[in-house]
């Protein structure tokens, strides 16, 4: 009886230590979820501006000012020069040289010189309400412009920033000096925005489109920058057709070329 026993114990510890052991090697197996779970550590933040050597500034949008100079209301949209605008002005310049010639007993006849680029053409009803009949000026020339003009000034606000921040500026002129502003100080005038008869005598239909625009306020021995294209001369049919496609082409063309001219001017004149 007694040898039963010590045998009974002695299986009751070993199934007591089995138990222990397969107990101790589940844990892990619990405790694996737990650590998939824990949330990972932060990726590493990238470095302020500052600290790059760059000051941090907000970013921000200058505008290049558009403004109408000597153009009267009407310039908005594309206008179509043709013979007989030039004719009637021609007329009209002879009728009044001849009535002021009665007046004043000066017999003077000649007409005055003068561009048929300065005359004012007509609209196009079928063309009034396409965004293609727009100055470019107004429209992707200012955009173009208004893209560069905020580079330009966020190298300045950036170079004032950092000025700020080390010559003992207070909190409120640091804060300025990393503003720059909403709209450039360089003035956008638009040019012409025309088709333009070829040749005045004979019954050809041929147009040139002409587009320009000038940069800048004039100072003392300094106009402002201008720019000017024109087309190839395109019989009117041709410019029509399409929807006007001939026209679009082009006019992306002057937009090109106008802003690769008024880009190249030096920055201190922004």
């Amino acid at each position: 009886m007694r040898s039963k026993k010590h045998n009974t114990a002695w299986r009751t510890c070993g199934i007591a230590l089995a138990v222990a052991c397969l107990s101790a090697h589940a844990e892990p197996d619990t405790a694996a979820p737990a650590a998939a779970a824990a949330p990972a550590a932060p990726a590493a933040t990238e470095a302020p501006a500052a600290e790059s050597g760059k000051p941090a500034l907000p970013a921000q949008q200058t505008r290049v000012r558009f403004e109408r100079g000597f153009y009267k209301p009407g310039y908005e949209r594309l206008r179509v020069i043709r013979r007989d605008s030039t004719i009637g002005n021609i007329a009209g310049q002879v009728a009044l040289s001849v009535a002021v010639s009665l007046f004043t007993g000066n017999v003077n006849v000649a007409a005055q010189g003068f561009s048929k680029d300065q005359l004012a053409g007509d609209t196009l009803d079928e063309f009034a309400n396409d965004p293609a009949s727009v100055n470019p000026a107004i429209s992707e020339l200012n955009d173009t412009l208004s893209k560069l003009a905020t580079e330009i000034y966020r190298k300045r606000a950036e170079a004032a920033y950092a000025t700020a921040l080390t010559d003992g500026s207070t909190p409120e002129e640091i804060e300025e000096a990393r503003q720059q502003p909403k709209e450039a100080d360089t003035p956008l005038y638009p040019g012409p925005w025309h088709l333009v008869y070829e040749n005045l005598a004979g019954t050809d239909e041929l147009f040139r489109l002409k587009f320009g625009a000038e940069l800048g306020r004039p100072g003392f021995m300094r106009p402002p920058a201008a720019c000017y294209y024109q087309s190839e001369p395109v019989a009117w049919a041709q410019w029509k057709a399409d929807n006007w496609q001939l026209l679009r082409d082009e006019r992306a063309k002057a937009v090109a070329s106008c802003t690769e001219a008024l880009a190249a001017i030096p920055e201190k004149r922004w």
